[in-house]
C-alpha cells in the first residue's frame, strides 16, 4: 500500500503562500523548499547535465534537499512541462532519472502543463493532469482551494507592487520592507476564507500606504522582461527588484503569477494572438518558454512610456538568448535602451550591482536630457 504522499513544489518568489494553502485545503502535507542559497545550488548543479539552463539546476538542488532530508516520506513532487523548441518540456524525465540514479526513489513526478492548441486536445490534457495530481476530490472543496489559492496569490502581488511603488519615495529607509514583511506573513498564515484574506489585504495596503513617503516624485521608469522563474523568485535574480527600488527608480515587473497562469489556461487565445500582432516584424512565432513575451512586453513598456527594459535571462536559457538578439534590434528602432543581464551560479553580488547603477544612471541621465530638451522647445514657443 503506498503512503500518503507529501507534495513539493517549486519555490518560486512570495507565491509559495498561496500554494501551501491550495494543498491544504485538499488535505496534504506540503514541504516547502528553502530559498535558493549555495548549498541548494551546489547540489543542483553538480549533478545537473552542463548544457540545462539554471532554473533546472537551481529546482533540481531544493528537490534533492526535501527528499534527502525527509527519507521517511513519500512525495509527488510538482513539475511545470511545456513544449516547443526550449529544454523546459525535458526538465520531468530528467529529474527522475538524476533522484533515481542518487539512490532517491521516495517520490514521483506530476506534471502540470497549459492549455495549448489544439483545444479539444488541450483542455482535456490539462483536467487529466490536474486529476492525476491531487486526484479527486468534492467540487466544492477542489474550487475552494483554488479560489483561496488565487486570492492569496492576488493578495501577495498586490503587497509586492505597493512595496516596489513605495521604496523608491520612503523617508525613513528600510520602513516599507519592515511593513511589508509584517503584511506577507499575515497573508500567509491567514485563514483560508475569501473574507479573511480581503480584510487582511485591505488593512494591511492602509497600513503600508501610512509609512512616510512622499508620492509626487518623477522618476525614472525601468520594466522588467525575461525568463518567468528567473523574474518572479527574488533569491535567483539577486533581489533585482528591490535594488532597483532603493536606486530610485520606478520598477514594473511584466511576468507575474496571475497574469502567467490566465495567459496560459484562461485567455491563451487572445493571449498568442495579441503576441503576434505586437511583435509583427520582430518574433511573431513562439518559440518556446518566455522569449516572445520578453520582446511584446519591451515594445509595450516603451508605448507605456518607460525609459528602458531590462532582460532578466538565465545562463543557458534557448528562447531568451534568442529574443535577447530580436531586442537589440528593437531597442533601436524604438529608442529605449535595454540592459540584458544572464543569470547562473558564477553570477556576483557587487559585479551585478555595478552593472545595474551604470543602467540606471545612464537612464536618468537620459531623462533628464529629453526633459531638459522639452523645457527648451517650450520656452522658445512662449517667447516667440
Amino acid at each position: 500500500m503506498r503512503r500518503k504522499a507529501t507534495y513539493i513544489f517549486p519555490r518560486m518568489g512570495y507565491s509559495y503562500a498561496a500554494f501551501e494553502s491550495f494543498f491544504q485545503i485538499l488535505g496534504y502535507d506540503v514541504i516547502t523548499p528553502d530559498p535558493s542559497n549555495s548549498q541548494t545550488l551546489k547540489r543542483g548543479v553538480s549533478n545537473s547535465p552542463e548544457g540545462m539552463c539554471f532554473p533546472f539546476k537551481i529546482l533540481l538542488g531544493q528537490f534533492m534537499k526535501v527528499l534527502e532530508e525527509n527519507p521517511d516520506k513519500y512525495f509527488k513532487i510538482v513539475s511545470l512541462e511545456s513544449y516547443g523548441p526550449c529544454r523546459f518540456g525535458y526538465y520531468s524525465p530528467l529529474y527522475s532519472k538524476i533522484l533515481k540514479d542518487r539512490g532517491l526513489n521516495n517520490f514521483e513526478i506530476v506534471n502540470v502543463e497549459g492549455i495549448y492548441p489544439p483545444w479539444y486536445k488541450g483542455i482535456p490534457r490539462f483536467f487529466k493532469k490536474l486529476i492525476k495530481l491531487v486526484g479527486w476530490h468534492a467540487p466544492w472543496t477542489g474550487i475552494r482551494a483554488f479560489v483561496i489559492a488565487g486570492w492569496k496569490v492576488y493578495a501577495i502581488e498586490e503587497l509586492e507592487r505597493k512595496l516596489y511603488h513605495l521604496i523608491p519615495r520612503e523617508k525613513i529607509t528600510g520602513s516599507t520592507e519592515k511593513a511589508f514583511k509584517r503584511a506577507f506573513e499575515r497573508i500567509h498564515h491567514a485563514p483560508n476564507k475569501v473574507r479573511a484574506v480581503k480584510k487582511i489585504l485591505a488593512e494591511e495596503l492602509e497600513r503600508m500606504d501610512s509609512v512616510e513617503h512622499v508620492e509626487d516624485l518623477d522618476l525614472p521608469k525601468i520594466g522588467l522582461v525575461g525568463e518567468a522563474y528567473m523574474l518572479m523568485d527574488y533569491s535567483n535574480n539577486l533581489e533585482i527588484e528591490k535594488k532597483l527600488a532603493y536606486m530610485g527608480v520606478d520598477v514594473d515587473r511584466s511576468l507575474w503569477v496571475t497574469n502567467w497562469t490566465l495567459d496560459r489556461i484562461i485567455r491563451a487565445k487572445k493571449h498568442l494572438n495579441h503576441m503576434s500582432e505586437v511583435n509583427k516584424g520582430y518574433l511573431d512565432f513562439f518559440i518556446g518558454g518566455d522569449g516572445q513575451e520578453s520582446v511584446m512586453n519591451t515594445i509595450l513598456y516603451k508605448q507605456k512610456g518607460f525609459d528602458g527594459v531590462i532582460q532578466v535571462q538565465p545562463f543557458g536559457c534557448l528562447p531568451e538568448t534568442a529574443a535577447k538578439q530580436i531586442l537589440s534590434k528593437v531597442s533601436k528602432d524604438y529608442d529605449i535602451p535595454v540592459l540584458s543581464l544572464s543569470f547562473d551560479e558564477q553570477t556576483g553580488e557587487a559585479g551585478f550591482i555595478t552593472r545595474l547603477e551604470a543602467f540606471v544612471d545612464m537612464i536618468k541621465e537620459r531623462k533628464l536630457s529629453k526633459s531638459g530638451t522639452r523645457e527648451k522647445k517650450s520656452t522658445a514657443v512662449v517667447s516667440h
